[in-house]
């Protein structure tokens, strides 16, 4: 386990870098992030390069028992570069060229902004690819999908369309290009999804194919680094910092050829501020390669560039850092480390403030490393078990960006909804893509998987057949491939599986109506409802209002040794929490601790090995009921099974019974809301 900050030597004069150092060290930072937006002084004319300033402040750190992350500065193009090649510029919807003054200010696919990119990562990777004080590299910053609207990405895309169509015949069969009188008869003639006059109304394949391309190119981009930094600094790692719960390009892709992910982390900024949260985030970044990630950025204090936020308390920065933790994080590296003078980022604070005086938030990260550092023991070589998936795929969210279809609809917002309810059980949640084996899981859910393929459907009949349970949600087999309405009816190739067919909707969006289900119980539902008709399954729920009243809106089918359910509307919390309960006892996983809504409960375990994480998300205290068989590693004691939390408090117990004693002892049933 490691606790480091993002460190930027350029920033400041010389005369400072051994005080930083030293006070880092004194603070139990054990890793460094540098370099990701010095590309101005490591080349500061075209073949120039001058490593000097890193060199030094890399022996500084490996003198300080501190190890040290590179980043490839390419986010970041200095103004010569784009001086002499101003077409690196991206371009936008409106075929504007964009300016200077900002970072990612650049078109992945243009040859010099790839050369270029090239040359500097292999002059870094000659100068420090073996340096004893560099244990990885971080490739560029924030990578998000490369939508440029220039004429290098339009000939790519002519080129990419060459080679998944063949022919101009087929992509017009494919497009459905007769819509509108598209046809197209020269690869020439097909544009890119320009605004238009009916605003992003393109052809929604073309759209989908666009985005689809523009990933590619993010990812032969990175690749491009990749295999520079694999041939000169083999014993290293290469990662690269994704921004979390984003939908502007395949992350799985992306990480493809990574060693493992890292993630930026500040939940208190808008993106976060939603019913969606880091612990959410936490757990679809862990899912991207299946396995621990490190957090490169980690909210240290007050964010802002032209506003700034509230300052969250000393306790909740260090609720929100262990959270990383216990949903499977390595490494939290707080960003940054001394609040900066000028630029945009002004306003985003670090652990010290623009004094660069050790004042409250210093001596709190140090606080925080040393806690880290004296479990790593027993934290190191832990990971995150799951029993229950939910699958994302990020041509999901395509399909929902290009067509929203009704509000709230979009993925991440649909996964939210059985995320919420799951982790108010207590359980470890993996969201993950199709390619993991599901058999590993008693429970998948699959939100509104738009886009489908037979072999995706067999995938799906396989995994219940053989006794898996499967949650199917409302809008999931519209479409094909192509993004082309398919003919079957809904949810297409999955109606045998769930044993109905969808024989009408009505998007909702912000509109309520009412379900009720088997049991008599009244839910609210928004957003979507679908009208099922039973081709074998069991209505467990049907609406009470019109459109559909008396129509059944959830149903459940046995299908070979296992159950599907088709979630047919949207509900509200407690419908997703009284549902996911009665799902979760047939389907035989164990919940072991049922906590208050603000306590996040988290497991992570190795070799029989079980650590317990509450932390209360709250600012007031709340108390939890367990086992008396844990022992505390940090936080209150656990008196007459009962832990009681302070607003922000972060309790961590070691499990000391069996596997079998977890199972039995800890039913849901004993445990109860205090």
């Amino acid at each position: 386990m490691r606790v480091g900050v993002a460190y930027y030597p350029e920033h400041w004069e010389p005369s400072r870098w051994e005080r930083d150092v030293a006070q880092m060290a004194d603070a139990g930072i054990r890793v460094v992030r540098m370099g990701e937006f010095a590309w101005s002084r490591m080349e500061p004319e075209e073949g120039r390069f001058e490593f000097g300033f890193l060199d030094t402040v890399l022996g500084m750190m490996e003198s300080a028992g501190i190890a040290c992350v590179l980043g490839t500065p390419t986010a970041s193009p200095p103004a010569w570069l784009h001086a002499k090649y101003p077409e690196i510029y991206p371009a936008d919807k409106r075929g504007y060229r964009l300016g200077f003054g900002t970072r990612q200010q650049r078109c992945l696919n243009n040859p010099d902004m790839r050369r270029h990119s090239r040359l500097i990562v292999d002059a870094m990777a000659s100068q420090f690819g073996n340096h004893s004080a560099v244990i990885g590299w971080q490739t560029d910053n924030e990578f998000g999908g490369n939508l440029c609207y220039c004429p290098v990405c339009q000939a790519r895309f002519h080129e990419w369309l060459r080679g998944r169509y063949e022919s101009l015949d087929a992509l017009n069969r494919a497009w459905g290009t007769v819509f509108w009188s598209h046809e197209y008869s020269e690869w020439q003639q097909i544009p890119l999804p320009w605004e238009v006059k009916c605003g992003d109304a393109h052809n929604p394949s073309l759209q989908l194919d666009f985005r689809r391309f523009q990933s590619e190119a993010t990812v032969r981009f990175q690749q491009e680094q990749i295999d520079i930094l694999r041939a000169k600094s083999p014993e290293r790692f290469v990662t690269h910092n994704l921004m979390g719960l984003h939908g502007s390009m395949d992350y799985y892709d992306l990480a493809r050829n990574l060693d493992f992910v890292c993630w930026d982390n500040y939940p208190s900024t808008p993106w976060f501020v939603n019913d969606m949260g880091p612990d959410m985030t936490a757990d679809a970044m862990r899912g991207i390669k299946q396995s621990n990630p490190w957090v490169m950025e980690q909210q240290n204090g007050i964010t802002g560039w032209e506003r700034m936020g509230r300052r969250p308390s000393d306790a909740q920065l260090r609720c929100w850092a262990w959270q990383t933790i216990a949903h499977g994080a390595d490494a939290v590296v707080f960003f940054r480390w001394r609040s900066c003078l000028y630029g945009a980022e002004q306003f985003w604070h670090g652990a010290l403030n623009h004094d660069g005086k050790p004042r409250r938030r210093y001596w709190a990260l140090s606080d925080f490393a040393r806690e880290v550092n004296s479990l790593s023991v027993t934290l190191d070589g832990t990971g995150v078990r799951s029993e229950v998936a939910i699958l994302n795929s990020y041509e999901q969210h395509y399909a929902f960006q290009i067509q929203p279809q009704a509000e709230g609809l979009d993925i991440w917002r649909q996964v939210s909804r059985y995320y919420r309810a799951l982790r108010q059980q207590g359980l470890n949640v993996d969201i993950v893509p199709l390619s993991v084996d599901l058999a590993q899981y008693r429970l998948v859910i699959l939100p509104g998987w738009h886009i489908i393929s037979s072999a995706e459907a067999d995938r799906f009949k396989s995994y219940v057949r053989q006794g898996g349970t499967l949650i199917v949600g409302a809008r999931t087999g519209v479409k094909n491939t192509e993004n082309v309405c398919r003919t079957e009816p809904l949810p297409a190739f999955l109606s045998e599986l769930v044993g109905l067919e969808v024989d009408d909707y009505d998007p909702l969006g912000s509109a309520e109506i009412k379900v009720e289900t088997a049991k008599g119980r009244l839910y609210r539902v928004t957003c979507w409802a679908d009208a099922l008709s039973l081709k074998g399954a069991e209505s467990i729920a049907v609406y009470t209002e019109a459109p559909f009243q008396g129509e059944t809106a959830l149903a459940k089918n046995r299908f070979g040794a296992g159950t599907a359910y088709y979630f047919g509307a949207f509900g509200e919390p407690a419908f997703y929490e009284d549902l996911l309960t009665s799902i979760l006892d047939e389907s035989g996983v164990q919940r072991v601790v049922n906590a208050p809504a603000e306590v996040d409960v988290s497991w992570r375990e190795r070799d029989g090995v079980k650590v317990l994480f509450l932390l209360n998300l709250a600012s007031e205290e709340r108390t939890v009921r367990v086992s008396e068989q844990v022992f505390r590693l940090l936080g209150a004691p656990c008196e007459g099974g009962r832990i009681t939390l302070p607003g922000f408090g972060v309790g961590i117990y070691q499990w000391l019974g069996s596997e079998e004693d977890l199972e039995n002892e800890m039913e849901p049933s004993t445990y109860e809301h205090v």
